[in-house]
């Protein structure tokens, strides 16, 4: 039974961003990359993980269709954040999401454990509200590449 004393809230979690691209595809390679905050986040996306799609097979003979795993994609994430139009991290995202560049991310976890990847950036919007709402901006990025993940010092 779990005593809950590895799981993590996402407090304290920044999104970073970096306009280069790895020299090599590990941790190594995005640690060496210059990182910006990505400023005001208050909800973050799915960063890793594969969606398969299905391949069925339905031989007359058996009657049975028969599903196996096939393609897949990276899917995408949705991240919500604060809208402030002098960060520099939204400023670099405003512009990834007018051209068809690929940045690097940097997820920096509570525990200190991170996530790189890179993505494009397929949607960035003001969502205005009523009254009583912050204004927010949403963002969507299409990852390009499996995510790499660094465990938690200690």
């Amino acid at each position: 039974m779990s005593d809950g004393e590895n799981v993590t809230t996402v407090a304290e979690s920044k999104l970073y961003i970096s306009l280069g691209k790895p020299a090599t595809n590990n941790a190594a390679g995005f640690a060496a990359l210059t990182w910006t905050l990505i400023g005001e986040i208050t909800d973050i996306g799915t960063v890793t993980g594969r969606e398969y799609n299905t391949s069925t097979h339905a031989p007359v003979a058996s009657a049975q269709q028969i599903e196996k795993k096939a393609s897949y994609k990276l899917g995408s994430s949705e991240f919500k954040m604060g809208w402030d139009e002098t960060d520099e991290g939204q400023q670099m995202v405003d512009a990834a999401s007018k051209d068809y560049s690929i940045p690097s991310f940097k997820l920096e976890k509570q525990d200190g454990a991170v996530r790189y990847f890179t993505a494009q950036v397929s949607k960035f919007t003001e969502d205005n509200g009523t009254v009583d709402n912050v204004v927010q901006g949403s963002m969507t990025l299409l990852r390009q590449t499996d995510t790499i993940r660094v465990a938690a010092p200690g």
